[in-house]
């Protein structure tokens, strides 16, 4: 009997032990050496991209990704964006994976995104689909002129779009540039421009310096003039009372809230012509003559010295001598420029 239970106490000793060495089985895929399975790119640059691309994977999908770009959509062909660069961590890696597309294939992204397949040196891939956003100044888009009565005599003066201030110190007069209507003539006026249309397009930016640069179509209206501004037909004010050039023209915005305009030849926009200023709606003060702008106004401002005096205090004092700043009144018509933008830079 003293045997018989030695023997079972021993027996429920050893059988957990034998349980233990018993191997489970497991439910685990063999591992793969992650060099292999490497799929995902360190950049992505298109053209006139903005800012770094920002790519992610889908750790529930790890056969999908997405990568999302900023561009600048103004003059760009959506259907054959360029691609510039694609970027793995060790490119000379001899596990490097490999990809759909590379520097000088595109991607259609005319439907607002695109895909491209990387594959792992296993031979295992991973889908990114490409989406983008676009990369916006405020001064994109299109405007028209806003005339207005006269400032000096509303009730007779012709409305138009330019208001200018001028005069020696102490004899500063602002007025629109149709309040003395009968200096103007001989086959144009003033304001044959003010049914034209501006159209501001962005086409480039430093990514570092946040500058902006683009082109301007100043369309002629309906009635296909420019203004040319010829006091009396014999002084000639253009380079003073015309903001922005007819035709085409470049622009760029530094960073100060200023607009640098630059003739349409200079693709390097290296040889600034002159710089014009932006207000908003509301009332507007300048060398102390105040003056109401509607919606928006382009201005120039002029440094002087405004010292030309002449006591038989001719309309010229303020209209050709002494000119202090000009503007041209105007509201925005739509954020994005003229369709035919492109078609304007070509004539």
């Amino acid at each position: 009997m003293k045997k018989f239970v030695l023997r079972t106490a021993l027996a429920a000793l050893l059988m957990p032990a034998l349980f233990a060495c018993t191997e489970e089985p497991r439910n685990t895929e063999p591992l793969v050496d992650p060099w292999l399975r490497e799929r995902t790119p360190v950049n992505l640059r298109l053209e006139s991209q903005i800012g770094a691309a920002v790519i992610s994977d889908d750790w529930r999908n790890d056969g999908v990704g997405s990568v999302v770009v900023n561009l600048i959509t103004g003059g760009l062909d959506m259907s054959a964006v360029k691609v510039q660069a694609l970027d793995f961590k060790f490119p000379d890696s001899e596990f490097c994976p490999t990809a759909s597309i590379g520097p000088g294939s595109t991607l259609d992204l005319s439907s607002g995104s695109a895909s491209f397949v990387v594959t792992a040196h296993n031979g295992e891939t991973r889908t990114y689909t490409v989406t983008y956003t676009q990369f916006k100044d405020p001064l994109e888009g299109t405007y028209t002129f806003t005339p207005v009565p006269g400032i000096l005599d509303a009730a007779n003066a012709p409305a138009c779009a330019l208001i200018l201030v001028g005069g020696w110190d102490d004899a500063v007069v602002c007025s629109t540039v149709m309040d003395k209507w009968w200096h103007w003539g001989g086959g144009y006026m003033p304001t044959d421009e003010d049914d034209n249309t501006l159209s501001f397009r962005l086409e480039k930016a430093d990514a570092e310096t946040g500058a902006t640069f683009g082109t301007l179509v100043n369309t002629p209206g309906e009635n296909g003039l420019y203004a040319n501004y010829m006091y009396n037909n014999s002084i000639d004010v253009n380079d003073k009372y015309r903001i922005f050039p007819a035709g085409k023209s470049r622009w760029a915005k530094p960073g100060d809230g200023s607009i640098v305009v630059y003739d349409y030849a200079d693709e390097e926009y290296a040889n600034p012509l002159y710089t014009v200023i932006q207000a908003g709606a509301g009332d507007q003060t300048y060398a102390g003559k105040t003056f109401a702008v509607p919606s928006l106004a382009f201005a120039r401002t002029f440094p002087g010295p405004f010292d030309k005096i002449d006591w038989n205090w001719p309309d010229t004092r303020w209209y050709t001598d002494n000119v202090r700043l000009t503007t041209w009144l105007v509201k925005k018509d739509a954020d994005t420029p003229l369709p035919n933008h492109s078609d304007y830079l070509a004539d």
